[in-house]
């Protein structure tokens, strides 16, 4: 009984998500960004960006394709 009780308690003091975005979509943005979601860590070479859907998931951008990114906004900038 005392178990069930604590997984009671447990179910409703953690919420299984934010309830900003539909559950999905998170990993869909990762991905239109040229991002994969990786548990807890990226490899070598990628930039950590936003969480995932998924629990303890991020999305990792490529370090390379973020700086070219940054390069075009910057020249865009100038230009206006």
């Amino acid at each position: 009984m005392k178990v069930l009780f604590l997984f009671a308690v447990f179910h409703c003091l953690v919420p299984m998500n934010s309830g900003d975005i539909p559950p999905g979509i998170r990993n869909t943005i990762c991905l239109l960004q040229r991002g994969t979601c990786r548990l807890f860590f990226c490899h070598f070479g990628e930039k950590r960006a936003e969480i995932c859907s998924d629990p303890w998931n991020r999305c990792c951008l490529s370090k390379a394709l973020v700086e070219k990114e940054e390069k075009l906004a910057k020249g865009n900038r100038t230009k206006t």
